[in-house]
């Protein structure tokens, strides 16, 4: 497919009389008649072969050509297509590219929204998350900050379960676990441990951590989901494998693009990508978790060694976690912006909320 022209942020194509399906292109499900009039690229974070292709991009691609019965079509470019996994939403802005499927922790954590709004440490868990993002105006935020602080629209676009909290050469319970250690991690938990706990924070890439944790270059790494961190193999190099995951309890991906490209496209269009998004969203946690069960059941049988955090632990961790967003977000209020300090009222207040409230709810994990 063509690249984008100068500021032509989608192509629109003669629509053909009779196609077969098999022409049409990625996700165009069979009988459909007429050829994509809204050709799309998106870039994504990882290769094909991996969580973000498979249960998150491709899907939502499908969905979309699904819906819109073939009239968008969105071609997907994996990690290293478009520069850096990490800087996709500048690719959006400067429009090399008309979409994204990234994260926001990759924007770093000098703007707090960005740094909590699809995942927090100690915060909103699978249980609670979709809730709060359909239902509890967590979207609504989202949405509002891309547009006004970005020149940006953000679908959300896929929602993946708890990732462990790390896999490690030492048994890690309690804060004096950590004191000293060097810990593979990123963004907002970073941050985090570096003020509160005397962790050397290491920020390296995915394709580093099997190496330096095998020669000892860091005590341990968190990554991603069961399945994911099974397939790179962290397992091989790490005896323990800590949890859960308070560092990601859920996170979100978004889907983004300009403005400018979201508001060109026809009403019933952005409908259907909307509920595309959503979709995805449900089905994306659904997959993942299934498949993590079953990557669990295998570990658990293998050599590894499973340690459970210490409860004190992770409520302190909660206490601490709170209290480095709330500062951010005071600070960014004494500036004049007040959308931080609503995001971190409405996660907290919503958590809360949950918590004191949910306990008529049935939930089968025991531990």
């Amino acid at each position: 497919m063509e690249g984008c022209t100068m500021r032509g942020w989608f192509k629109t194509t003669v629509v053909a009389t009779t196609v077969l399906a098999g022409t049409l292109g990625t996700g165009l499900s069979a009988g459909t008649a007429n050829a994509a009039e809204y050709e799309l690229r998106m870039a994504i974070i990882a290769s094909e072969n991996s969580v973000y292709y498979e249960d998150m991009a491709k899907p939502f691609v499908d969905l979309v050509a699904q819906l819109t019965d073939g009239r968008v079509e969105i071609e997907i470019l994996p990690a290293g297509t478009v520069g850096s996994v990490l800087k996709l939403h500048d690719a959006v802005s400067d429009g090399l590219i008309d979409m994204a499927q990234t994260t926001p922790v990759f924007l770093g954590t000098s703007d707090l929204v960005n740094a909590m709004v699809a995942s927090f440490p100690t915060g909103l868990g699978v249980d609670s998350y979709l809730p709060w993002l359909y239902q509890g105006g967590g979207l609504e935020l989202w949405q509002e900050h891309r547009r006004e602080k970005m020149g940006m629209h953000a679908l959300v676009s896929a929602l993946g379960p708890s990732e462990f909290f790390a896999h490690a050469n030492r048994p890690i319970r309690t804060a004096a676990d950590l004191d000293g250690t060097k810990f593979r991690t990123l963004g907002n938990w970073a941050a985090i441990l570096e003020e509160n706990y005397n962790v050397s924070p290491t920020v390296v890439a995915g394709s580093e951590i099997y190496g330096m944790l095998e020669k000892g270059g860091i005590d341990l790494a968190e990554y991603s989901i069961p399945s994911e961190n099974q397939k790179i193999g962290f397992h091989e190099v790490a005896k323990y494998i800590i949890y859960p995951g308070i560092q990601a309890p859920t996170w979100a991906f978004e889907t983004v693009m300009l403005n400018e490209t979201w508001e060109s496209l026809p009403k019933d269009i952005q409908e259907k990508m909307a509920l595309a998004a959503e979709l995805n969203t449900h089905r994306s946690l659904q997959t993942m978790i299934v498949r993590d069960l079953k990557t669990m059941e295998e570990l658990q049988a293998g050599g590894n060694e499973f340690i459970r955090l210490d409860d004190a632990f992770m409520a302190d961790a909660q206490e601490k976690s709170r209290a480095w967003a709330m500062k951010l977000a005071e600070e960014a209020e004494a500036k004049g912006d007040d959308l931080p300090m609503r995001l971190v009222t409405s996660v907290f207040e919503f958590q809360d909320n949950w918590r004191r409230n949910g306990k008529y709810l049935v939930m089968d994990t025991r531990e």
